[in-house]
Formats: C-alpha cells, sequence, structure tokens
C-alpha cells in the first residue's frame, strides 16, 4: 500500500477480494449485456442460453437458480424466449405440471454468435496476463464459487442464520440447482 490513509481506516477497499470480484463482475456483465443486446437478447435471456446450452432439459424454477434470477422473472424470460423462437418447453417426465425448456436451432445460432463474442470479450479481459495464468484463472473462479456455494465455506448453520437476518426481499439466488433431470438430447444445428 503506497497512499497514505486515514487515521481510521485500515485498507483500501481494493486489497479486499471481494471488492475486486464485485468490479470484475459489474464490467463482465456490462460487456455482455452490450453483446446479448446486439443479438437481440437480454443479459438474463442470454444467461439462460448459457445455461440450456450444457444440454439438460431445466425447469423455470431451476433456470431461475442457474442463470441468477428470481422464479418470476425466469417465468418471463422463457416465455419470452419460446415467444422468439428460441427455446422451446416439453412436458417433465413424471410432473405434467412442469414444463422443461431446451434451446432450439435458432436458439443454438443466437447463442453461438453472442458466445464468440463474449470469448473475445473474455480473451481481451486476460491479455496481459501469462499464458499459464490464463488457464488456470477459470478454474480458480469456479473453485472461489464452489467453496462458497454451500454457504460460508461449507458452514451451513453459518449460511441459514445469515439468511435469516436479511430483510425479505427479491433476491438472487444462492444455490445453482445440481440435480439435473434426465438429459435431453443436444439439438445444434451442423
Amino acid at each position: 500500500m503506497n497512499e497514505q490513509l486515514p487515521p481510521r481506516a485500515t485498507s483500501l477497499a481494493t486489497d479486499e477480494l471481494y471488492y475486486t470480484l464485485n468490479r470484475l463482475s459489474r464490467s463482465m456483465n456490462r460487456a455482455a449485456d452490450d453483446i446479448s443486446w446486439r443479438h437481440g437478447v437480454s443479459l438474463a435471456e442470454f444467461n439462460v442460453l448459457l445455461v440450456l446450452a450444457e444440454g439438460v432439459l431445466l425447469s423455470s424454477a431451476q433456470l431461475a437458480r442457474r442463470a441468477f434470477v428470481t422464479p418470476q422473472s425466469s417465468h418471463q424470460v422463457v416465455s419470452t424466449l419460446v415467444a422468439g423462437g428460441l427455446v422451446e418447453t416439453v412436458e417433465h417426465p413424471t410432473d405434467g405440471r412442469i414444463k422443461l425448456a431446451r434451446l432450439t436451432d435458432a436458439g443454438w445460432e443466437v447463442l453461438d454468435a453472442a458466445r464468440g463474442e463474449l470469448r473475445v470479450m473474455q480473451a481481451r479481459a486476460m491479455s496481459d496476463l501469462s499464458e499459464a495464468d490464463r488457464e488456470r484463472v477459470p478454474a480458480i473462479l469456479a473453485t472461489l464459487a464452489e467453496t462458497l456455494q454451500g454457504g460460508w465455506f461449507g458452514d451451513v448453520e453459518a449460511a441459514e442464520a445469515a439468511a435469516a437476518r436479511r430483510p425479505l426481499r427479491g433476491t438472487l439466488a444462492r444455490t445453482p440447482d445440481i440435480r439435473p433431470l434426465p438429459h435431453a438430447d443436444r439439438k445444434k444445428p451442423s
């Protein structure tokens, strides 16, 4: 730390991993938002397309958790994507009340074009890193996310206690659904 801090200050915000990752997240979200709109979808819709590209049939509730939106937003996003012909829904194999979503050929085309731009942006973000660091960054970030996924370093009681202290409001999902439904055939144009 080169700067002289005021007497009560203990560190710079940029010394905190949380702050730096939040700054990175906001920058990447802005860039991804621009990319998604160029391809005719919102950022939330783009996130749903990315998740559906894994090839697993998912309900709106599962998509909400995986795409970082509320269940109500997920339903609206899926409805918009269905209306635009980018996603289709099918019946759940055992629960007739649930519709499962998957990409259409048109959805694959939009996603592939947008994903190409996304990868260029991501490469630019890591362009000043060594090749070895570029290869390690995704794994390091995935490890951080997975470590915190179950609460604070797997401390479920601490996570539940913190959730109980928060005011009730629409929030981002805390944990992605890791129990996929039966695997769907991946429908991607040749």
